[in-house]
């Protein structure tokens, strides 16, 4: 009895550190075709941040390594299926106008905004468009993945097992 008792509670906390995903995905778009994607151009990170360059540096590696291990192919030079970007509310909510594109977005409620009508502090929110119209198809969302008392190290493990959960419910579409 005392041993299934400890099980249970191991497979709790298991559970309890897992990231939970929000997704958020445009009906109408037709992405189950998808296998070429590409960064989308963005703004580097501002010189002298080392705390979000290696944010963005371990996102972005994260990213790369789940896409290919199912099958997607980064491409340069040819056109992709899909662009991605990634937004991380490090230290503070992001408001969702902040992350809206002038194609739009996803037509179904924001799945991953909280009562106060913003991304909570704490989200990594991936987002993949269609390369064609550059409308908004697909968001993802892992939750509690960044917290003022994590060590860099534990802030690696969260972007990691963050990027993987988004990834892999992308993959099931």
């Amino acid at each position: 009895m005392k041993r299934a008792i400890g099980l249970v509670l191991v497979a709790c906390a298991m559970l309890a550190c897992g990231v939970r995903v929000a997704v958020e995905a445009d009906p109408g778009a037709r992405h189950a075709g998808w296998k070429s994607w590409a960064w989308l151009q963005r703004p580097p990170v501002a010189r002298g941040d080392t705390d979000l360059a290696g944010i963005d540096a371990r996102v972005r590696q994260s990213f790369e390594r789940a896409m290919k291990a199912r099958g997607f192919r980064q491409v340069e030079r040819e056109r992709p299926d899909f662009l991605v970007t990634y937004y991380a509310a490090v230290y503070r909510p992001i408001e969702p106008k902040a992350l809206d594109y002038a194609a739009g977005g996803p037509s179904n409620a924001r799945a991953a905004v909280n009562d106060a009508g913003v991304y909570e502090q704490g989200l990594l929110i991936v987002d993949l468009l269609d390369a064609k119209t550059g409308r908004l198809a697909w968001r993802g969302a892992g939750r509690h993945v960044f917290d003022a008392k994590q060590t860099p190290e534990e802030r690696d493990e969260r972007i990691s097992d963050a990027v993987e959960a988004v990834v892999s419910e992308f993959a099931q579409r």
